[in-house]
């Protein structure tokens, strides 16, 4: 399966095992992630299964936040990209294309 350049951006943010929310993830990416964006990018990570999310149980929350976390598939995901990239620039380094 192929990442886009945001869905890349937003499992690198959750690159490490911590659990974050959408406007976490917005801060964290120095704003490279838009608040607009990020709910429909999350959306799509976890149909792939590259993520998954639970609701906060913190009752004084009036609305619970979405925690987000990188599945082991999400991890290799983001793992095989940047081989294949790699292996992209080697190739192009070497001259070969």
């Amino acid at each position: 399966m192929q990442l886009t350049k945001t869905e890349t951006a937003v499992l690198e943010t959750l690159l490490g095992g911590r659990e974050l929310y959408g406007l976490e993830m917005v801060k964290a990416s120095e704003n490279a992630l838009k608040l607009g964006s990020i709910y429909v990018i999350l959306g799509r990570l976890e149909d792939k299964g590259f993520v998954r999310s639970r609701k906060e149980s913190d009752p004084a929350q009036v609305v619970p936040r979405r925690f987000y976390k990188i599945t082991g598939i999400g991890e290799r995901a983001l793992r095989a990209r940047s081989a294949a990239i790699a292996a992209m620039n080697a190739v192009y380094a070497e001259g070969r294309i």
